[in-house]
């Protein structure tokens, strides 16, 4: 039997970068890769039983002797290749960025260029990263002469909360004072709070995000959550 077409590699991409989304190859794509290391022989092989990267991961040696593959080293090869092709695939999906933002200091835009005098000692915000697996949280301490904040030497602090350790994520929101609402329309903060399994600063994280955020951003933390524990129980 021979194969009608075969996969070819895209300009600029290489059997490393080939590891990302391994889940949506077709047959052709993983003969290709199982060919790259050492096993051309199979291609027709995975075509004819249509193994596809979602399917990959789930062959146990009783399926590749089905197959035909009666060579004990190959079959034990192809294990060790799709057990790789995993954990090169989880370890690019734990640096994925799902979400960043930044500290909301202000209410309004007008508040924001009074108190900075026009940008001319301007501010620097906490930032916040999530990926699939931590969220980031750099908090920002400005450094103060008496009551007086001073627009440079700021210290911070950086924070990688496990998200496996994460239990609840609570919004409060937060509204502008009456003068700023009445003069320049402006918005409230929403404030969430970050409730952790361990005692990390107490047990609990702060985000401050401009208002309307909040329930947003709330939900796509706990959706990840609720997968980074889904694959430390896996």
């Amino acid at each position: 039997m021979a194969l009608q077409d075969e996969y070819i590699l895209q300009e600029g991409e290489t059997k490393s970068t080939r590891f990302e989304g391994y889940e949506t190859w077709g047959p052709l794509e993983l003969a290709a890769h199982f060919k790259e290391n050492g096993l051309g022989d199979y291609q027709e092989l995975l075509v004819h039983h249509k193994i596809t990267g979602k399917l990959a991961p789930l062959l146990k040696d009783v399926d590749l002797r089905d197959m035909g593959i009666t060579c004990v080293g190959d079959r034990l090869r192809f294990q060790q290749l799709i057990a790789n092709m995993k954990r090169k695939a989880r370890a690019t999906t734990r640096s994925h960025t799902v979400w960043v933002g930044e500290e909301r200091l202000y209410f309004s835009d007008i508040e924001k260029c009074f108190l900075t005098c026009a940008g001319v000692c301007p501010d620097d915000p906490s930032t916040y990263k999530l990926t699939s697996n931590h969220l980031k949280l750099k908090t920002v301490k400005p450094f103060r002469i008496g009551p007086i904040k001073m627009c440079c030497c700021h210290e911070y602090t950086i924070n990688n909360i496990d998200l496996t350790n994460v239990t609840d994520v609570d919004v409060i929101g937060v509204p502008a004072p009456c003068l700023l609402r009445a003069c320049c329309c402006a918005k409230g903060k929403d404030i969430l709070e970050l409730q952790t399994a361990k005692a990390l600063l107490n047990g609990k994280m702060v985000l401050t995000l401009k208002g309307g955020e909040g329930d947003g951003v709330s939900e796509i933390i706990m959706n990840q959550v609720e997968e980074s524990q889904v694959m430390e129980r896996d």
